[in-house]
């Protein structure tokens, strides 16, 4: 944490939003640990806080809104991987504004402080949220992440080590937990797509061949009668 500490001293708030955009460009760069040094700093006094935060509020923004415009441009090919996004995407549009905004909330604010919240802004362009919606909710929730994290070692500079520790591993955990659903859900699609029936036209019935042929009339009956034949006709 010396180095970290150093390190902030030195560059101010861009290594913030460096830190920050890494991270949420999907690098496995964690931003927590320089976050709460920054708060640690800040009570010291040798840090600005409220800098420090706009500063990785403003790189997760950024990283967000390229994935945002990923998503977008690539929108066929996310609803592929996701099939389930058609149903979120069909009941986000019935709901009402608040109720959109509470839940891309919810989501973006999850995707910051879980691995591979990339995913989140994906979706969200491949919805076709709106950009300012997006922008506003995801620069919201990025100020609270960022607060969150500074606030922690703003209140527990003295052990900071131990915060981080402490930290570190909720990150492993949330990471470990990630890859287990993540690999329920590709055995559901997997199980899934295989117990998909096959439909197959059934056999034609034998003696249902001729039922549907128009009943001969008398022409017909004659041509195939030789004894009839001659009695038809001037």
């Amino acid at each position: 944490m010396n180095q970290i500490t150093e390190f902030l001293i030195a560059h101010g708030g861009l290594i913030l939003f460096a830190i920050a955009f890494a991270e949420q460009s999907g690098l496995p760069l964690p931003g927590a640990p320089w976050l709460i040094a920054a708060g640690a700093l800040a009570a010291s006094g040798k840090f600005d806080l409220i800098a420090g935060i706009s500063w990785a509020a403003l790189g997760c923004v950024a990283a967000d809104a390229i994935w945002f415009f990923v998503g977008h441009r690539g929108k066929a090919r996310v609803f592929r991987m996701f099939p389930h996004l058609e149903a979120v995407q069909v009941k986000l549009q019935r709901a009402t504004l608040a109720r959109t905004v509470l839940h891309g909330t919810r989501m973006l604010t999850m995707a910051k402080f879980l691995p591979f919240g990339t995913v989140i802004p994906v979706h969200a362009g491949a919805m076709e949220v709106g950009r300012l919606r997006f922008l506003l909710v995801d620069a919201f929730c990025s100020v609270v992440y960022s607060a969150v994290y500074a606030a922690l070692g703003f209140a527990f500079h003295d052990q900071l080590e131990q915060v981080v520790a402490f930290i570190q591993s909720l990150s492993a955990v949330s990471l470990v937990l990630l890859a287990t659903l993540a690999g329920i859900y590709v055995a559901y699609r997997l199980l899934k797509r295989r117990r998909k029936p096959v439909t197959v036209a059934p056999p034609a019935q034998p003696g249902l061949e001729g039922a549907h042929e128009p009943p001969a009339g008398p022409a017909q009956e004659a041509s195939h009668d030789p004894d009839r034949a001659g009695c038809i006709g001037p």
